[in-house]
């Protein structure tokens, strides 16, 4: 859904140079922040006209960077992660102050311009746990001469063939959609998109750029800027809404700072170098473009059908949808308060005026009027002298009233800063009284501490004698355990001394029983030899009988002796029989014994 929204215009006024300073300068323009106003007094005597202009803000030398960002920048950020395409340009006469107000000291966090200062802004609110995803690309787009530059191209400075194939890889080209997709509109082919991650990123590619970017030094500014520059924030997000859907956005910050404006006779009429004139036509026609384009816009010409036009420059063809288009435009004029430059500071202020409006208020002899308490001045008889004492009076009105209008600012700002100051003091005066009720909870909790301590002290105290005690025990445990081991060791040692000793019983024994058994088997066959000698003998004798009964006597005692010595065999084995039981027995029982 599409809305309405007028180009938002603030002027700039810097202070008074160091030269100016020295060399006695006239201040002409004024400006009040609170008015939002800026007064130009051009001319003296008669002639003297004040011009008064009203925009929709206005900073003045006691300005601060952050002040200008927070009223230019800080609400066009927002549109642009809604999905809006901004713009924001810096015009004016060289020396007046754009570059310091875009970019400023990138090195020093009070004096950055807007351009890191967006970053920062950017890299901050993305932070929000609502955002899922993000991504941030930056560009840095140079037209100088009418020729398109890349500044943040690898391509060697001193390399002049690839810069110029670079160059000539650039075209602008129109991407007007589709009924189902939309175009990119009017982009720059082929330039370089660098991936941002943080802030720091992009401070770093605006040190790349600014050794690339053309400067010059003219007759009024060392350091001029002699080139259109736009720089381009490309912000796609992916953010989630309280009823839990996902939004998702593409947004382009253009911060764009154009080269200075300069009329010939401040560059330096015929003795300017060539180079250096055909930049000063190249910037004016493009500025001219860009004014007319504005003021075309501004009286209704495209609703009227009127030709705007945004191709007889390059620089006004590229910001096509920032005038007049789908983008949201803001627009910083900045000036200069001297008098050697009032027809550039009016220019600028009517090409401001362009979008807002003008006042014109003539006051015919206000600068000469200055006879007010009645009583007649006395003359002189030079007429000219006397035209010169009504100048220099009217000079140093002039001054006053600039002195006067500092005075007002500058008491404008200590009334912003006491109301910052008394902000401050309520913050601090809550701090103090959240540190005294802080003090007093860590008041008890150190003597909770401190009670805590006693405890654990004590609890340490008791876990020490305990462990004393276990100490003790210990030891005593350990004695009990040696005294047990060197039991044991003895007792080992008597087991293997009474088994071998049980081993060799053991073996005696059964030597013995061995030796028995062979005993008593030839005791049997000394038995059986003898049951048979005597079988045979009584064979013999039944058959010898009735051949010698003679022999009766002898067999008798024969027998006999037999018997005896049968009954003296069997009376040995008896006893060796004996012998072995008891061997065996005292074995037995000194096994036992060792077990």
């Amino acid at each position: 859904m599409a809305e309405q929204s007028g180009i938002q215009v603030v002027v700039r006024l810097r202070p008074m140079s160091q030269r100016e300073l020295k060399g006695n300068t006239l201040p002409v323009v004024t400006a009040s922040t609170d008015k939002k106003e800026v007064t130009v007094i051009k001319g003296t005597g008669a002639r003297t006209l004040r011009n008064t202009y009203a925009f929709d803000n206005v900073f003045t030398s006691f300005s601060t960077q952050k002040e200008v960002f927070d009223s230019t920048l800080a609400p066009v950020i927002s549109d642009v992660l809604d999905g809006y395409e901004s713009t924001v340009f810096a015009y004016g006469q060289t020396g007046t102050g754009k570059t310091h107000t875009m970019e400023g000291d990138i090195n020093s966090s009070e004096n950055r311009g807007v351009i890191p200062r967006a970053a920062f802004d950017v890299f901050r609110r993305l932070a929000d746990d609502s955002y899922v995803e993000s991504k941030v690309t930056a560009s840095f787009l140079e037209i100088y001469n009418e020729e398109l530059g890349d500044l943040l191209c690898d391509v060697d400075l001193n390399d002049l063939t690839a810069l110029q194939q670079k160059q000539k890889q650039l075209r602008l080209v129109e991407d007007p959609g589709t009924a189902t997709k939309k175009g990119r509109g009017m982009y720059v082919m082929n330039l370089t998109e660098e991936p941002v991650e943080c802030p720091e990123d992009v401070l770093k590619l605006m040190a790349r750029a600014s050794e690339r970017r053309a400067v010059g030094e003219t007759k009024m500014n060392k350091h001029s800027s002699r080139s259109h520059c736009v720089f381009t924030l490309r912000v796609e997000s992916k953010k989630v809404l309280p009823d839990g859907n996902m939004m998702e956005t593409v947004g382009k910050l253009h911060m764009v700072d154009l080269a200075g404006s300069e009329c010939a006779k401040s560059a330096g009429g015929a003795d300017v170098d060539p180079a250096r004139e055909r930049e000063r036509k190249n910037i004016n026609q493009s500025l001219l473009t860009l004014g007319r384009v504005i003021t075309l816009l501004k009286a209704g010409g495209k609703a009227k059908g009127e030709r705007i036009p945004y191709r007889d420059s390059k620089l006004t063809r590229l910001l096509q949808e920032s005038l007049g288009g789908r983008c949201k435009t803001c627009v910083i004029a900045t000036v200069s308060p001297s008098i050697m430059s009032v027809d550039e500071s009016l220019s600028t202020l009517q090409y401001a005026q362009a979008a807002v409006g003008i006042k014109n208020m003539v006051q015919a002899n206000s600068m000469v009027k200055v006879n007010v308490d009645g009583v007649q001045r006395p003359s002189t008889a030079n007429p000219a002298s006397n035209g010169a004492c009504a100048q220099d009076w009217a000079e140093l009105e002039i001054k006053m009233k600039y002195l006067e209008a500092q005075a007002e600012e500058a008491a404008a700002a200590l009334a912003r800063k006491h109301t910052e100051v008394q902000g401050l003091t309520e913050r601090v005066e809550l701090a103090e009284a959240k540190i005294v009720s802080e003090g007093k909870r860590a008041d008890e909790a150190e003597r909770a501490l401190e009670a805590e301590k006693v405890a654990a002290a004590k609890a340490a105290a008791e876990a020490e004698a305990k462990r004393l005690e276990l100490e003790a025990k210990l030891e005593d445990a350990r004695r009990e355990i040696a005294k047990r081991d060197t039991l044991l060791a003895a007792r080992r040692e008597t087991e293997r001394k009474l088994t071998s000793e049980a081993k060799a019983l053991l073996a005696a024994l059964d030597a013995a029983v061995a030796q028995g058994a062979d005993m008593h088997a030839k005791l049997t066959a000394i038995a059986r030899e003898e049951a048979a000698k005597r079988a045979k003998s009584a064979a013999f004798g039944k058959s010898a009988v009735s051949a010698v009964d003679g022999f009766d006597a002898k067999v008798a005692a024969a027998a006999a002796q037999l018997k005896a010595a049968h009954a003296s065999a069997s009376a040995a084995g008896a006893a060796a029989a004996e012998a072995a039981k008891r061997g065996a027995d005292d074995a037995a029982r000194r096994l036992v014994e060792a077990a």
